[in-house]
């Protein structure tokens, strides 16, 4: 079988330097296909790793259960990919093209921007000093505006969350196709959306945005979309770690504000446990670090106490709406039946002193809520495999909604030590159903009039 990004290898003449050249121009498509998976499976067990032997003292009395199905689930993750890394990328076959899907996704975004601003922060712009300054007082702010926010406007969003979501991913990857003006406009929309969340002193926004970029621009380059030269991919670099930093700042002003927050105390209340800070991670760091890689430590590695705990707690099959708190939210609304809120694991786990709404659990137990355990394998075998194709795909370049599904796999799985955080907002819930359910049917040809013979 052909190899991919061939096109983009010098090619190669005569004798043994032909057949040298080949063998790396093979080795360098092999790498491309396989180094996402290779990324994300050396993140997971470094933050399994850091659960492990960081500075927190996890109270874990046993952790064989735990550690075996992590390391099942990590394996099912990368045989997943493997199924469907050497499998030749498809095409796109959908009707709109990334001019016109651009300009509709930059209209629902500029038409919702200020309202959301208002539903959310209770002011027409956004309050980043503020924010950034005080991100403990505008959480809290946050919190009252939410609920006295237009819900109307979050029902707009859920509504057209795949149109919301895929203006970052689509103006990254499709710079140099689009106009000026449309550059401007999602440049704006996009900074918009990360002020936001800033004002309410949250780290999503700016954290996704962090974290999509870089693999957005990388995909960019293997493409062939916009080949970044030594100037401008190191100019590249240093705006990305200048952005990266400021986050981390960001983060940690987040996290050593908020009420009843461990980093300040090095001490977790709900489950009575304090740092080690002789650990070798952070004995010889400075004050300023150290706060940074507790708040970081804690932050990445407390979904696998949840995960531990819910492991102890018998399966109670939900059917398909216990993998995010907005489906079983749904759930016990539309049934009125208020049990449904207190099935899924993460809710269950409490007698442990965990709390599902305030403290990380991984995405294991979300799934399996619905499925179990060992279904959630088998779930995470196939996000492995929808991995690896939305990557040749975002590749090929031709498909925009393949970019930006490979952009919600790199959450979910940047996320897989938290939540299922795809799908815990009903705007995540339809941005990710909806982007995936484009993405599927526009890499097929499908011809109704033939298979009606």
């Amino acid at each position: 079988m052909k190899l991919i990004f061939d096109q983009h290898l010098p090619t190669s003449v005569g004798g043994h330097s032909t057949f040298f050249k080949k063998s790396l121009q093979k080795k360098l498509s092999l790498l491309i296909r396989i180094f996402p998976i290779i990324f994300f499976i050396t993140y997971l067990s470094f933050t399994v790793f850091l659960f492990a032997k960081g500075p927190w003292l996890w109270p874990i009395r046993d952790g064989t259960k735990l550690y075996s199905f992590l390391a099942f689930a990590h394996l099912a993750l990368f045989l997943g990919y493997l199924s469907a890394s050497f499998q030749n990328p498809k095409g796109y076959f959908g009707k709109w093209n990334i001019k016109r899907i651009m300009k509709v996704t930059l209209i629902f975004n500029l038409l919702l921007i200020i309202p959301t601003t208002i539903s959310r922060t209770g002011s027409m712009f956004p309050d980043v000093a503020y924010g950034f300054t005080n991100p403990g007082n505008a959480y809290m702010l946050h919190g009252f505006h939410h609920q006295e926010g237009s819900r109307i406007i979050e029902y707009i969003r859920i509504l057209f969350g795949p149109l919301l979501f895929i203006i970052l991913p689509l103006t990254v990857f499709y710079w140099k196709q689009l106009k000026p003006i449309i550059r401007l406009l999602s440049s704006l929309c996009i900074i918009a959306s990360v002020s936001i969340f800033i004002s309410m002193g949250t780290n999503k926004g700016f954290a996704d945005a962090v974290l999509l970029i870089p693999w957005i621009v990388l995909a960019r380059h293997l493409s062939g979309y916009l080949r970044l030269k030594l100037r401008h991919l190191t100019i590249t670099i240093m705006a990305l770690a200048i952005a990266f930093s400021i986050f981390l700042l960001f983060f940690t002003r987040t996290q050593l504000s908020r009420p009843g927050s461990a980093t300040k105390t090095a001490y977790f209340a709900q489950i009575d446990m304090h740092a080690d800070l002789n650990n070798p991670i952070v004995r010889y760091l400075p004050q300023e670090l150290e706060v940074l890689i507790l708040s970081l430590s804690c932050y990445i590695t407390q979904g696998y106490y949840g995960l531990y705990s819910s492991l102890e707690v018998p399966y109670l099959p939900m059917f398909g709406v216990g993998n995010s708190m907005f489906s079983y939210r749904q759930a016990a609304r539309i049934t009125g039946n208020e049990e449904i809120m207190y099935l899924p694991y993460p809710t269950r786990i409490s007698e442990f002193g965990w709390d599902a709404y305030g403290n990380w659990s991984t995405i294991y137990p979300w799934i399996a809520s619905d499925v179990s355990f060992p279904g959630t394998i088998l779930v995470v075998f196939l996000i492995g495999r929808l991995f690896a194709l939305s990557w040749l795909d975002t590749l090929k370049g031709s498909n925009p909604f393949a970019v930006a599904m490979f952009a919600q796999f790199l959450i979910m799985l940047f996320y897989f030590p938290a939540n299922n955080q795809c799908m815990q907002s009903g705007e995540g819930f339809t941005a990710f159903w909806g982007i995936l359910i484009l993405w599927l049917f526009t890499r097929h040809k499908y011809s109704l009039r033939a298979r009606s013979k």
